[in-house]
């Protein structure tokens, strides 16, 4: 081929593959593909079509590219080959690798800007093709748990405002339903919270929260009826003043009980001495006889313990008789 056909067939190509991106981005023209999968996990991206697989044996290079957003300024290019050359694509990235027998980028351990646009070009001797895909990588949701933000009682009725939190995911989608009961109860926005106003014979019902993003669906279940149920600490503080109250006299009681006892002992010793002193009386009793002895006595309480005796001298007379 001479100089000047050549060269009008790379600005032919060039003009072609300008066209085909821009109507592949900026224009939409391409219908992208789009692939939902779970962040983390390795996967494989299939850049390919019926088309291109018949015509790979035409193709001089083939251009893998990425952006952020259609349209984008900026693309990354992954990928760039000549297929007749064979073995592994040159200069790939350590996360990223290219399956030339069945046109498939594979990516391992995904990352959240691994997200975008994927175009896989095919150029060929005279036209330029080109296929593209929608990659979105969503956090797998875990289980939901449900908390109690308020409480009241009122009239028997129970009330309640209840929270349905998830720790890890993204792009949630919340839902409240009450079990053996399809329909959905009606909340505002998707909200995550839910208003129960109950009577006594619907607090044992179980309601279902459920989560969800395109991925990943988990679900947590709650009856009312415990939380209803008042706690007697929490509903009657009236109690815990009565208690106070009763134990409050009780301990003066005993406080005059002690006094009581104090005063009267103490009594008992200021008598004591007196009864000490008059319990020490000597008695004597005398007897007559011609020995007239005295017995000395000393009473100690109920005995009496002799100390002595003392002699007296018997008074003589003398008789006169007549003859």
């Amino acid at each position: 081929m001479d100089p000047k056909g050549l060269l009008s067939l790379n600005l032919l190509l060039l003009l072609s593959l300008a066209f085909e991106l821009s109507c592949g981005t900026g224009g939409h023209s391409i219908d992208c593909r789009k692939i939902i999968q779970r962040l983390g996990s390795n996967i494989v991206l299939p850049l390919t079509y019926e088309g291109i697989n018949k015509s790979m044996s035409k193709s001089i290079r083939i251009v893998v590219t990425m952006e952020t957003s259609p349209g984008s300024t900026f693309k990354k290019k992954i990928v760039s080959l000549d297929p007749s050359e064979g073995g592994s694509p040159p200069n790939l990235e350590h996360r990223y690798k290219f399956h030339l027998e069945n046109l498939s980028l594979e990516i391992l351990e995904s990352r959240k800007e691994d997200e975008g646009w994927y175009f896989m070009t095919v150029e060929q001797n005279f036209s330029v093709q080109q296929f593209c895909l929608e990659l979105r990588l969503y956090e797998e949701v875990s289980t939901p748990e449900i908390k109690v933000l308020n409480w009241t009682q009122q009239s028997g009725n129970c009330s309640l405002m209840l929270a349905c939190t998830v720790e890890k995911g993204d792009h949630v989608v919340y839902s409240w339903n009450k079990e053996m009961d399809a329909h959905p109860l009606s909340l505002a926005n998707d909200s995550h919270l839910l208003y129960l106003t109950l009577g006594p014979q619907h607090v044992n019902n179980a309601y279902i929260c459920t989560v969800s993003n395109p991925i990943s669906t988990r679900s947590q279940i709650f009856i009312p009826g415990p939380s209803c149920r008042p706690n007697p600490s929490e509903s009657k503080p009236w109690e815990l003043y009565v208690w106070l109250s009763l134990g409050a006299i009780a301990g003066i009681m005993i406080l005059n009980v002690i006094i009581q006892l104090l005063r009267r002992r103490a009594k008992a010793d200021h008598v004591q001495p007196t009864m000490e002193a008059k319990s020490l009386t000597i008695y004597a009793q005398v007897q007559n006889s011609d020995v007239s002895p005295i017995a000395f006595f000393v009473w100690d309480g109920p005995v009496m313990f002799p100390i002595g005796f003392l002699v007296s001298s018997p008074q003589t007379s003398d008789i006169h008789g007549s003859t």
